[in-house]
């Protein structure tokens, strides 16, 4: 045998790569995983809700606080422009009290030049500018303008002076009050933008919800239009029970959900254990009634795969099977004879269905044997 060259070789290898490659397909979607989605929907929702309601109580406080620092912050600035006003008054009468200190020291050189030194060692020994001009001298000198003047200055200053004391004191507990203000604008900015971050990163989870719930919707959909082309290659296979009953054999048919419901052919599609569907799976609300499809006689029972289920058994042979109830009707009893339209249970999901949302499996039995209720549920609802 002749050694293999590199491309023989090399085609080799790719042959046996394409014999052995498995096509890879997603998981198949079931309405549970699109109701899984939805809750996780709903979920991220109500967290949305609640970071935007503390969002919005952020935003009003700080906006509170801000107001409340604002307004000691300008009677703090009011308080400045006092205290530079008294200030100012201060210093007018400070300049008044030294040209009546000057006016006191002339009469005093003027009583000296006259020679009314009786007096003149009292007032050089005066301390204050008072004490000055009320020595026996300078009163016989001094006007009664001047008198007034100085007593004017006294009591304007000692004014000042409480004035400028009290206001020092009230600028300090301002601006205590400001800084504190301050503090507190600082604290609730930080809430707020940590609020602002929460809203942001709940905005962000509830529109991947919204992106996943979509996408489990289309990928349900796709699944749903894989199974009904799977089923429709095998009615092709099996033409007697996957084409459905005969319309002879369901004479006034009606749609066993009462209003109608969502559905589609999944005929034969693969279920636990090996199983395959003999049914159709109709989906309403929770207790949406059920109807009698004909006139015939019902027996209630119950199992831990369909859960609560009705037979109806017509008057010409066919059975229709309802199962995953909600609930047997009350008012009539199992073995009764019905009639067309009579309530027979409630749309649920009962024993192995527990865990997918409210249905009805519906079953056309024939003789007994299961056939496609599709083309005669889809007539008639």
């Amino acid at each position: 045998m002749s050694p293999l060259g590199p491309r023989r070789v090399l085609l080799l290898l790719v042959s046996i790569a394409l014999l052995t490659i498995v096509p890879i397909t997603a998981s198949a979607q079931t309405q549970a995983d699109v109701d899984a989605a939805a809750r996780r929907q709903r979920i991220a929702e109500a967290k949305q809700t609640e970071a935007y309601k503390a969002y919005r109580a952020a935003s009003e406080r700080l906006e509170e606080v801000r107001i409340e620092y604002e307004a000691i912050h300008n009677e703090h600035e009011l308080l400045l422009e006092r205290m530079a006003r008294m200030e100012e008054a201060v210093t007018r009468y400070t300049e008044q009290a030294d040209a009546i200190e000057e006016s006191a020291r002339r009469i005093v050189v003027d009583a000296y030049i006259s020679g009314q030194t009786q007096n003149f060692g009292a007032a050089f020994q005066a301390a204050t500018i008072q004490d000055l001009v009320t020595t026996q001298a300078l009163v016989d000198r001094a006007t009664q303008v001047e008198l007034a003047t100085l007593d004017s200055l006294s009591a304007v200053t000692r004014q000042v002076d409480r004035s400028t004391t009290e206001l020092e004191a009230h600028r300090v507990e301002v601006a205590t009050a400001e800084d504190a203000a301050a503090v507190l604008v600082a604290e609730m900015n930080s809430i707020y933008e940590e609020q602002a971050r929460i809203l942001a990163n709940a905005d962000a989870a509830l529109n991947d919800a919204i992106a996943d719930y979509k996408r489990e919707v289309k990928e349900k959909q796709i699944e749903d239009d894989r199974i009904k082309r799977q089923q429709a290659a095998t009615a092709s296979q099996q033409p007697g029970k996957a084409g459905g009953a005969a319309p002879a054999q369901t004479p006034g048919f009606i749609c066993p959900v009462q209003g109608g419901a969502s559905f589609s052919d999944t005929w034969g599609a693969r279920r636990s254990g090996g199983r395959r569907h003999k049914g159709v799976d109709m989906f309403n609300t929770r207790n949406t009634p059920l109807l009698a499809v004909t006139d015939g006689r019902i027996k209630f029972s119950s199992n831990s795969i369909g859960g609560r289920s009705t037979h109806l058994y017509a008057d010409n042979g066919v059975v229709y099977y309802y199962t995953h109830l909600e609930a047997h009707p009350t008012n009539i009893s199992s073995g009764q004879r019905v009639s067309k339209g009579t309530v027979v249970g409630f749309l649920g999901n009962s024993g192995n269905a527990r865990y997918t949302s409210p249905h009805l499996h519906f079953e056309i039995r024939p003789g007994g044997v299961a056939v496609n209720p599709y083309p005669t549920v889809r007539s008639a609802c």
